[in-house]
């Protein structure tokens, strides 16, 4: 039996750093898509242009700032799935750490009636 805990505590382990490393792509790719859009911000700071509209500098401004708006709506939708994802993973995490917490708890527990066993036969 002390085999078999043995191995779901591997087990669950892999589980958690395979979890974290998840989370941690995660928050990776969402630090890069925030930055993504401060920098579309800095370009097209306004959430609706008009097509026609003209900027100096810029031959066609207004196609040019309503596909950074679009592309900056379709970055909030990745930052929104990435925010589901990344609670979901964060769930299964607690998930994770509370089972591997329980079967240290088990653990220690056997570990103590050994001892107290062992105790036992010295003494008696």
């Amino acid at each position: 039996m002390a085999h078999s805990m043995d191995k779901s505590v591997q087990k669950t382990r892999f589980a958690i750093s395979e979890l974290q490393k998840r989370i941690s792509v995660l928050e990776a790719t969402r630090e890069d898509l925030e930055r993504q859009i401060r920098k579309l911000n800095d370009s097209v700071p306004e959430d609706q242009v008009d097509p026609n509209a003209q900027k100096e500098g810029y031959v066609a401004y207004g196609s040019y700032a309503n596909s950074v708006i679009t592309r900056k709506a379709n970055i909030r939708r990745s930052l929104d799935d990435i925010t589901e994802q990344t609670q979901t993973l964060s769930a299964d995490l607690r998930i994770a750490l509370d089972a591997l917490d329980s079967f240290e708890r088990v653990r220690a527990r056997r570990l103590a009636a050994k001892a107290e066993k062992a105790m036992q036969r010295r003494i008696g």
